[in-house]
């Protein structure tokens, strides 16, 4: 037997609050100040709210229905409700698919007064469904409220119309075509079922000792239930107790979407494409299609702004330990002049509004987690041609690889006798040096260098030219900690930073760490960005040094490729052919390695896409 997990959320909460309160309420509510929100009168009745609907005349046909249903047998005199009926001469059976269900959808165990009906509310009826408020308390669904009572234990509204029974966003995914098979398997790919022992009651004992139980089978979706830090449901799409917008993409739009995000990653990574890229764009279309918010029109009609979708902390259950933990997610971005839907034809939902999408697209900053280049894998592997073409040095001369400019970082766990990890690989802290010529030093020049965007493929052994697509990124670099000069920055024409002092902001700019300093990135809005699938939490558990493996550095700052393709970056000093000569003259010893903070020590440069590259 399957169980969904339920929690209540805060309009519920209020709700039961209310309902328990109700009589006190009513002893302090002013009855003949009760009014609709089209300005008529509330009747009063004077007995309970099942004795009117017997006792009226025009409900009649209501009257029979939840007597058939035993709606009234359910209904005590000393508990609150409200009921949603329509009149003899409004009453429709055609309309009628479930019986049971429409007569259940009709009551709510609780009594809410015309002042609780305002935009956005929803009523949990005994169905376990809801019914949405709209118009400032007008309407219900689709019906309008034309007349109210009061009774002694709640409330009963009239509406112009059969009270639709909505699917909720859970049903009508599992009710979806063969059009939209791919988008379902997608989703339910990511339910499992798992033996609730806490739920579940002991029925016996085998003869061996073991407990048999009444088993209790849990549904759960590995990539979409969501929880708080303390682990208390927060959010699912199977429960109508939870408010969600449901976007769905037809089998096309989804393999389209797939299939142009496959074939840039060659152009844009220089790598071909994997079935670990797949399952990413994959994830990305599940964790996009569903929202923990109730959104109208307005709010995906292609003028409307980015948002995020349901976020939260994900679960993740160690049968073998025991083990439960949970581990905060961002959520994915909807960009709804991108992600077009059918707005003409919104689904209303029992927990929500679904609609059809016209066009999918994987975003670019999901495409390309981030683009990292290491300047000494660069040079090295250069001909002295490249070298001349794509570093175009002014005033710096004798370019070289300094090695073990720090000790490599081999991440292995504490204790290990392994020496190696064959998933991620030992970093190694080589820079690329260059000293201010003799005319620079006599003459007090700028030193500077121009590069432009190249990439190291390590399997390949063989150099690219980035291309990128438009849009904005993060970029970040590395230098050497304590650099005794300042430097200037600037991607293609654009000065980001200007005779930045080194030696004072040396400690963020120390290779890749960049860990002095709160980092914004793409993944959180502060912190520290991690290779693409790392596990710094697990890492970290094993290893302390593991925060700062394999970073993306310290962000000089947000720019922008207005066109895609390639790009420079140049590095300028004003001062340091002055320093350098300073040095000297006062006898110091300046050699060519590590030690040398008075040369030019470049580490990498990287590109991560913000959110707003999509």
């Amino acid at each position: 037997m399957n169980i969904y997990m339920k929690a209540i959320p805060l309009v519920m909460i209020g709700c039961l609050f209310m309902a328990s309160c109700s009589s006190d309420w009513d002893d302090h509510y002013d009855e003949s100040s009760i009014t609709l929100a089209n300005g008529s009168e509330v009747t009063i009745f004077n007995g309970s709210v099942t004795d009117y609907i017997k006792s009226a005349s025009d409900l009649t046909k209501v009257n029979e229905l939840f007597n058939r249903n035993d709606i009234f047998a359910e209904t005590r005199s000393d508990g609150q409700y409200t009921f949603i009926v329509c009149a003899d001469d409004l009453y429709d059976e055609s309309k009628i698919n479930d019986e049971a269900t429409f007569a259940e959808q009709s009551v709510a165990n609780m009594s809410i007064n015309p002042s609780k009906l305002v935009d956005g509310w929803n009523i949990n009826m005994r169905s376990g469904k809801s019914v949405w408020v709209y118009d400032g308390g007008k309407r219900l669904d689709d019906c309008n409220i034309i007349k109210a009572v009061k009774a002694d234990n709640g409330y009963v509204y009239y509406v112009d119309g059969m009270l639709p029974v909505r699917q909720s966003a859970y049903e009508l995914l599992m009710s979806l075509g063969d059009e939209y098979s791919r988008f379902k398997e997608l989703v339910t790919n990511y339910n499992y079922e798992y033996f609730d022992r806490e739920n579940s009651l002991p029925i016996g004992v085998t003869d061996d000792g073991r407990v048999i139980y009444d088993s209790v089978k849990v549904t759960k979706n590995t990539l979409m239930d969501r929880y708080d830090s303390d682990g208390t449901p927060t959010w699912n799409m199977r429960s109508e107790s939870y408010t969600t917008t449901m976007f769905i993409p037809n089998n096309t739009l989804i393999d389209k979407a797939i299939n142009s995000a496959m074939d840039s990653i060659p152009l844009w990574l220089n790598r071909q494409a994997t079935d670990d890229d797949r399952a990413k764009f994959e994830e990305w279309i599940v964790k996009a299609c569903f929202s923990d918010k109730r959104l109208e029109v307005a709010d995906v009609s292609s003028s409307a702004p980015d948002f995020k979708c349901v976020e939260g902390y994900q679960e993740s259950i160690d049968e073998t330990s025991d083990l439960t933990t949970y581990k905060n997610l961002e959520g994915a971005w909807w960009r709804p002049s991108v992600q077009t839907v059918d707005t003409s034809n919104p689904v209303t939902l029992s927990n929500g509004m679904a609609y059809y999408c016209t066009n999918l697209k994987i975003p670019n900053h999901v495409v390309i987690y981030r683009v990292k280049s290491r300047f000494y894998e660069l040079w090295n592997n250069m001909t002295a041609s490249q070298q001349s073409q794509y570093f175009r040095w002014e005033n710096w001369v004798d370019p070289m690889v300094i090695n073990d400019c720090q000790g490599q970082f081999d991440l292995i766990a504490s204790g290990s006798t392994t020496t190696t990890n064959a998933q991620w690989p030992s970093i190694f802290y080589h820079e690329l040096c260059a000293i201010p010529s003799e005319e620079a030093m006599a003459e007090g020049l700028p030193c500077s260098v121009e590069y432009d965007g190249l990439t190291w493929n390590e399997d390949e052994q063989k150099i690219y030219e980035c291309h990128l697509p438009a849009g904005e990124y993060y970029l970040r670099m590395g230098f050497k900690h304590s650099l005794l000069y300042s430097l200037s920055i600037a991607f293609n024409d654009t000065w980001l930073v200007e005779d930045m002092n080194m030696h004072a902001t040396g400690s963020n700019y120390h290779f890749d760490r960049g860990a002095a300093s709160a980092v914004p990135h793409y993944g959180e809005e502060f912190g520290i960005a991690y290779p693409e699938g790392f596990d710094v939490d697990y890492w970290q558990k094993q290893n302390e040094k593991a925060i700062a493996y394999d970073t993306d550095g310290y962000t000089v700052g947000v720019v922008t490729l207005p066109h895609s393709g390639n790009f420079r970056i140049r590095v300028t000093s004003n001062d340091m052919a002055s320093i350098y000569k300073a040095a000297l003259d006062s006898g110091t010893v300046l050699n060519r390695d590590k030690n040398n903070v008075n040369q030019l020590m470049m580490y990498h440069w990287c590109l991560r896409p913000t959110h707003n590259n999509y």
